[in-house]
């Protein structure tokens, strides 16, 4: 791995580090070797390595990306030690893309909106940057940047959808996993479609269903939770199963959607063979869990043909993408909203240090007001008055910084902070010695 060129600069994107495996760079098959089963574990592990001032990390069906705000050139070496150790998978530091910087302020940014989605413009992927920032919040590994760029990537990610059309067409893996599926039986009417697993991915399931408007489907909903079956099987006229009922209906179902997040297979060679046994139909599986949850096997059995997610990216229909004209558009606004976000970093200490200046100056203000109101307490004094003198003394303190300040903002690129900063404090250090000495 290349050796890392940290500058300590405060709140500097120097700092910054992205450590990115997607389904880009590797098919789903083996990207979900590199997912961590215990989000919260690694994010404590992780922020207890020297030099690691921030953390975050977002894992999705596509992707699991870890972001660092580094202070010490070993970190991330010791990082991708501790990843290695998590997924017991020697190949992590092979695989994984580096970024550093504004790249990876980019790159957030550019997910968020959607423009990093297997499927361009998914509205899922913003809700999972929101989890990410609050599961990190949560655990405290968050740094005040790191926090920053999540923040401005959430308001990025809702602010591309209201403005351009990238997300006019909603769609998802669920979608198109039900389009592939449309196309390959050409009719779903009279149809048995067992969905298994009643999480957020079987919910778009069942919602790109309903969209069809087919009269005849059976819709059955299995899950470990019964209650939540229920929940869909109520929202779309279905059945709800316990899932260990699932062997039962699986010698009925023409179509099993599996959406579940279990740890290990719970649809096998063996399981499914026995279910399937004498049947003369074709069954169709889809597999949309992450890590799979179906048995690579069973697309061994005849009469079964099974779809992952790695099958779904051969499908995706980039035609929709010829519908949305503001792409460029997108890609404008991610470049302009990098640029400003670099810039507000740039200037946070311009902005700490006027609120210093314009705080001491009140300071100097009140006790000048204060000292001349016990000169004149002979005078008695109306309310009006008082008003008078007190706007005056602002007045006098606005004229003075004013220009000075507006000055110092447009030119803080020419400016020594260090020097500056240090200035100010021997001045105010000077300016209360002779006042109080």
């Amino acid at each position: 791995m290349r050796p890392l060129s940290i500058v300590d600069d405060g709140m500097s994107l120097n700092a910054i580090h992205g450590l990115l495996l997607n389904h880009k760079l590797l098919p789903i098959s083996r990207l979900e070797k590199f997912f961590f089963r215990d989000l919260e574990l690694a994010l404590r592990l992780f922020k207890n390595v020297g030099g690691v001032e921030g953390v975050a990390i977002l894992q999705t069906c596509n992707r699991v990306e870890v972001y660092l705000d580094l202070r010490s050139e070993e970190a991330v070496e010791e990082v991708v030690g501790i990843w290695r150790d998590l997924t017991e998978d020697m190949d992590v530091e092979r695989n994984i893309l580096l970024v550093r910087g504004a790249e990876v302020v980019k790159h957030l940014f550019r997910l968020a909106s959607g423009l990093e989605s297997m499927v361009i413009g998914e509205q899922e992927i913003l809700r999972q940057v929101k989890e990410a920032y609050y599961k990190a919040l949560a655990v405290n590994s968050l740094s005040l940047l790191l926090k920053m760029i999540f923040e401005e990537a959430i308001r990025i990610g809702k602010k591309v959808r209201s403005e351009t059309e990238i997300s006019r067409k909603r769609m998802s893996l669920a979608h198109v996993a039900v389009e592939l599926v449309e196309k390959i039986l050409k009719n779903m009417d009279d149809k048995v479609i067992l969905i298994i697993g009643a999480g957020e991915t079987g919910e778009l399931v069942n919602s790109a269903l309903m969209e069809k408007n087919y009269r005849k489907l059976t819709l059955l909903f299995a899950n470990r939770t019964y209650e939540r079956a229920i929940h869909l099987a109520n929202m779309s006229g279905g059945i709800a199963l316990r899932l260990d009922q699932v062997e039962n209906y699986l010698r009925i179902a023409d179509i099993v959607f599996v959406t579940t997040s279990a740890p290990h297979y719970i649809i096998t060679k063996e399981r499914v063979a026995e279910a399937i046994k004498g049947r003369d139909k074709p069954l169709l599986v889809i597999d949309l869990s992450v890590p799979r949850n179906v048995d690579p096997e069973v697309s061994r059995l005849q009469n079964l043909k099974l779809i992952t997610i790695d099958d779904l990216k051969e499908h995706i229909d980039h035609s929709i993408y010829d519908k949305i004209k503001e792409l460029d558009k997108v890609e404008a606004l991610i470049e302009e909203y990098v640029e400003k976000f670099q810039e507000k970093l740039e200037t946070i200490w311009i902005e700490e240090l006027v609120s210093k200046i314009y705080s001491y100056a009140e300071k100097v203000r009140l006790e000048e007001v204060l000292e001349a109101m016990s000169m004149i307490k002979t005078v008695k004094l109306d309310e009006r008055s008082r008003e008078i003198i007190e706007d005056m003394s602002r007045a006098i303190v606005k004229r003075i910084l004013n220009p000075l300040i507006e000055n110092l903002r447009r030119n803080y690129k020419n400016v020594n902070k260090v020097d500056l900063s240090s200035l100010l404090r021997i001045y105010i250090e000077e300016r209360d010695f002779d006042k109080n000495g």
